[in-house]
This record gives structure tokens, C-alpha cells and sequence, in this order.
């Protein structure tokens, strides 16, 4: 779990840095981080680089053209500063230009996500852990909007910061894997697979049940014990988990919009906010 938790006691504050500079840096560290997502292949269970491949078939591009489209609003929640509704309404714009085959695979969770976290950043965070805690608290304080198909509202105060934990615990083993020379989309998948054994997917569990969830997190550690992503044995691993997953229709919709999230604090502490002028 996350640590004793600061934000019981934390208030929406005015933005810690200029608001041109800052938002549209993190806007862009957003958007980024979604796109990345939706580019990592393969990602077992989820839309990826092969959905392209598919003859006639838009998913993809869409995808794609969602995330730079998101950039307005990511840059809305974090000028949101003290204004609550500002951040409802920023949350609500991103959720709603999610297309629908998108939110069935989590990503307007994450684009949700993504501007609560732009908004913890923008008003002081100074940790990816903070931060998470902030984007909680702020989260609690705001309606949940949009249509979520991904079990969101089912989701506890308490399940939200667990998942946000999961991320925060994955982000030391990807910059590891990073200053070993692994390749990055070996280390994000494999970044992958942690979330999804670290997390009881709602939508795994609602759509498929226990046994699936059982299924999905066994394949996956299986992968990272024979060494993860980059070694033979794990790929050919990993392919097997792809192709139980395609078969059963298995989408891991909440460790897709974590990974989301970890590339984010990923780049958001790697990539320190600029000065203002």
C-alpha cells in the first residue's frame, strides 16, 4: 500500500508553477504517455501495433488520434489549480473523446488518470508517490463522469490507491531494466506483466471471472520468471499468454491503464517541470 496517506489533510491548491510553462509540459508528458501505451506491442489482451494490421480497421488510428487529441484537456486539469469544477469538467472532456472501443480497454480510466495527476503535479507534488496521493484525493473530491465501462465506479478509495501502488512499485524494476541496456519495450512490457500480476483486474474478474484472473496473472509471472520479455523462453511465453488471452477474450483493462500511468511518473520524474520565466 501507499504510505500513510497526506491527503486526508491536503486541499486543492493554486498550481506551484507558472501556468503556461508547466501545463503544457505536462500536457505533452500526457499525451506521450498514452500514445506509448497504445503503441507497445504486443501487449497480450489489448489493442496494439497488430490492430493496424487488421484489414479494415480504424481502432488504432483512432486510438492514436484520441491521444494528441487529448492534450487540451490534460492542459485544462492542470490549471485547474483550486477550481474543482474546472477539473470535473477537464476529467469529463477527457473521458468522452475516449472512443468506445477504447474505454472497453480501459484507456478512459487512464486518460481520467492522467489529468488528475497533471493536476498533482501542477499543484506541488513534488514525488511520483505524492503525487498519486494527491491524485486520489482530488479524485474523491470530484463526481466521476463519462461512461465507464471498466468498473471504475465499483472501484474503493481504498482499491484506487492499491492500483496506484502497483505503479509506483513497477517504476524502480523499468528504469532498472532502462540502465541494464534492455530495450524500452521490453521493459515496458515486462512493466506490463508486473501490473498484471500485481493487480485483481475488474474487468478480468466481472467479464471472466476468478479462473481467468488466475490464468493471466500465472502466464504473466511465468514470463517474468524465465526472464521476461527479451529472453527466448519468455517471448515464447508471452506469445502463449497472448494467444489464451485472444482466445478467451481476456483484456487486462486495468494493468493496460496503469502502464499508462507508470510511463507517466516515469517521465514526469525523469523530465523535471521547466522554470518559469
Amino acid at each position: 500500500m501507499l504510505a500513510s496517506d497526506p491527503t486526508d489533510s491536503t486541499t486543492p491548491t493554486t498550481p506551484a508553477f507558472g501556468p503556461n510553462g508547466c501545463a503544457d509540459h505536462l500536457a505533452d508528458l500526457a499525451v506521450a504517455a498514452f500514445t506509448r501505451e497504445v503503441f507497445l506491442t504486443p501487449k497480450p489482451g489489448l489493442p496494439d501495433c497488430r490492430t493496424a494490421q487488421t484489414r479494415a480497421n480504424t481502432v488504432f488510428s483512432a486510438l492514436v488520434e484520441t491521444g494528441v487529441g487529448l492534450h487540451g484537456a490534460f492542459r485544462a486539469a492542470a490549471v485547474a489549480g483550486a477550481d474543482l469544477d474546472r477539473l470535473s469538467a477537464a476529467c469529463r472532456d477527457a473521458q468522452q473523446q475516449v472512443p468506445y472501443v477504447g474505454s472497453l480497454n480501459g484507456l478512459d480510466v487512464a486518460a481520467r488518470a492522467l489529468c488528475l495527476l497533471s493536476a498533482a503535479w501542477a499543484q506541488g507534488a513534488a514525488s511520483a508517490s505524492e503525487a498519486c496521493h494527491l491524485a486520489v484525493h482530488l479524485d474523491s473530491r470530484i463526481e466521476p463522469s463519462g461512461d465507464f465501462r471498466d468498473s471504475y465506479r465499483a472501484l474503493t478509495t481504498l482499491d484506487k490507491r492499491h492500483h496506484l501502488s502497483a505503479a509506483l512499485a513497477a517504476l524502480p524494476g523499468l528504469r532498472r531494466a532502462r540502465d541494464q541496456g534492455i530495450a524500452e519495450d521490453t521493459a515496458q512490457l515486462d512493466a506490463l506483466l508486473t501490473l498484471i500480476v500485481s493487480i485483481d483486474d475488474p474487468r478480468v474478474l466481472r467479464e471472466n471471472g476468478p479462473l481467468a484472473l488466475r490464468l493471466i496473472q500465472e502466464g504473466a509471472a511465468a514470463v517474468l520468471a524465465a526472464g521476461g520479455v527479451g529472453t527466448e523462453a519468455g517471448r515464447h511465453l508471452l506469445n502463449e499468454l497472448d494467444a489464451q488471452m485472444g482466445h478467451y477474450r481476456i483484456c487486462p483493462a486495468a494493468g493496460g491503464a496503469l502502464l499508462t500511468v507508470l510511463l507517466f511518473l516515469d517521465s514526469v520524474v525523469e523530465r523535471p517541470s521547466p522554470v518559469p520565466a
